[in-house]
């Protein structure tokens, strides 16, 4: 299995007895288990441990899923790359089911996903919580005090002009709405036999307030005191969370040829090959390659001989040299 061909999911870690102390990493999470591919889970101590700076965050070869302004955004981004490339929990549905899906999943990302911000980054008892799980150990001093104070910044400026009146009221009104249809529905999904992508972003907001305790009470208790939800969420996690993620790191190891250091640059010399004796045809043909170098070797020498060139090159250089010597005499002669 190369993990290049597999779908890295970079979350934050588990807390809380929930796959992640994140909502939204749930749901992502959720959409790939409920769709059944071949996944990878990378833990990451802080979102800047991500390759898009938020988290969660999907890899897939050579694709990246984008970075976003919050979490639900960025969950979004993963779901809709993996609705268009991975497969469509959403393609069975009727005309009349995907009104109702996209009615249930605006009313998901307009209502519950600002209560659930509101939960966690502007109630002082929910963001204590969050910190404390997400930042606490993570980072030292005083990191670990100026890194939430920034986020919990960025969540109330983003929800400056929310009526917070109003925010618990609304998500309790789709959590109502959510019970009457896993009621009429009468199926192990939100649409019946069949996950979609409601189930995923449902679950992320329903595990959450049920177990969480940086949720605020009004939410909890209305999860737990809903046995339809109850059933539901206990449905869903026997179904498809029943096995542990693949962590990154198991999968690498267990990929073949993985990455090591070579000999050279461990310090470590390669034994000499062990001696093997040459066979009989071995020496056959070394024999008889011997035999041919001689041969070529005693014909070079004999037409050198035989053909007399370089020994009367000599002779010449010899003359050459004899009739300066006589010009030489001769030149004394006349000086006399």
């Amino acid at each position: 299995m190369n993990s290049q061909s597999v779908c890295i999911l970079y979350k934050w870690p588990e807390c809380w007895g929930l796959p992640s102390l994140s909502p939204a990493c749930i749901q992502a999470e959720a959409y790939l288990r409920l769709s059944g591919v071949q996944f990878a889970v990378e833990v990451c101590s802080t979102s800047s441990s991500s390759p898009t700076g938020q988290l969660p965050a999907l890899e897939r070869d050579a694709y990246i899923s984008p970075g976003a302004s919050d979490e639900f955004s960025s969950a979004a981004a993963v779901v809709a790359y993996a609705k268009k490339h991975i497969k469509d929990l959403d393609a069975h549905l009727s005309l009349g089911q995907r009104a109702d899906q996209l009615a249930f999943t605006t009313l998901i990302e307009s209502r519950l996903n600002v209560a659930t911000n509101m939960t966690m980054w502007c109630e002082s008892r929910g963001f204590n919580e969050l910190k404390k799980a997400a930042y606490g150990a993570k980072l030292p001093f005083p990191l670990n005090q100026l890194v939430p104070w920034s986020r919990q910044r960025e969540v109330r400026r983003r929800l400056a002009h929310t009526d917070m009146d109003q925010v618990y009221p609304a998500a309790l009104e789709v959590l109502d709405a959510v019970s009457d249809r896993l009621r009429s529905g009468g199926g192990p999904y939100f649409f019946g036999p069949q996950p979609t992508s409601v189930d995923a972003l449902l679950l992320g907001h329903l595990l959450f307030y049920r177990t969480s305790p940086a949720v605020a009470p009004v939410l909890q208790e209305k999860v737990q005191s809903q046995r339809v939800l109850c059933e539901y969420i206990e449905r869903l996690l026997g179904q498809n969370f029943s096995v542990p993620a693949t962590p990154r790191s198991a999968l690498e190891s267990s990929s073949a040829g993985a990455a090591s250091w070579s000999d050279a640059a461990k310090g470590q010399k390669k034994a000499p090959p062990p001696a093997v004796a040459p066979s009989p045809a071995e020496l056959q043909f070394r024999r008889h390659s011997y035999y041919w170098l001689l041969g070529a070797g005693a014909t070079i020498v004999s037409y050198i001989l035989m053909s007399g060139r370089y020994i009367q090159f000599a002779t010449v250089i010899d003359g050459d040299g004899e009739d300066e010597g006589d010009d030489d005499e001769e030149d004394d002669a006349d000086d006399e």
